[in-house]
């Protein structure tokens, strides 16, 4: 037999093995290639929750802002009707003018008291607003943190996969190198032996 010939065949051989070998590589790439991308929309699912979360804490907060609201109407309702008792006393000073000291001293201390609960109440609806404040920026920032968190939690995870990917390939090229080396040390055995022949 021709060594060409003979040689041919060996070549036609091994480059059916690498072809063979790269089919294969190429189909385990695109299966790893579809796990990154389910992993990538489950990653993108909790940023979509992370977000309904935040509407949520958002819509409570305008509930909030009209109960806030709500209170002030209650309170410009109390000044208006304070307004309305001092017409209505300034009305009893002109027509009887003999009860003036005493009225005016009933007055004041209606005055007084209604400013005293006016001021209490203002002050507890503003400890209230305050506290309220303070818990919202409160789950806020937490929220926050959360998000930084798992951004930073998906990052690693992308590392991880990137280093795991490089090993993966790695190792698959030094097993590939190694059957390639293997079965040409075969092929030049077999060429030996049939030259010897």
């Amino acid at each position: 037999m021709d060594i060409s010939v003979l040689a041919d065949k060996i070549k036609e051989a091994v480059i059916g093995e690498i072809r063979q070998e790269f089919k294969e590589f190429r189909a385990e790439v695109r299966g790893e290639l579809s796990g990154f991308r389910l992993a990538i929309e489950a990653m993108s699912k909790r940023m979509d929750g992370i977000e309904r979360r935040m509407d949520g804490i958002e819509s409570r907060m305008g509930g909030l802002e009209t109960k806030i609201g709500s209170l002030e109407n209650r309170i410009g309702n109390l000044e208006n009707r304070i307004d309305e008792t001092n017409k209505r006393i300034d009305g009893v000073r002109e027509e009887l003018s003999g009860r003036i000291d005493e009225t005016n001293k009933r007055i004041d201390g209606v005055r007084e008291e209604l400013s005293g609960r006016i001021d209490a109440l203002r002050e507890e609806l503003s400890g209230r607003i305050d506290a309220l404040r303070e818990e919202l920026s409160g789950r806020i920032d937490e929220t926050n943190k959360r998000i930084d968190e798992t951004n930073k939690r998906i990052d690693e995870t992308n590392k991880r996969i990137d280093r795991l990917y490089e090993v993966i390939v790695r190792r698959e090229e030094h097993t590939k190198l190694e059957q390639r080396v293997t079965s040409l040390e075969r092929a030049v055995e077999e060429l030996k032996e049939r030259i010897a022949a």
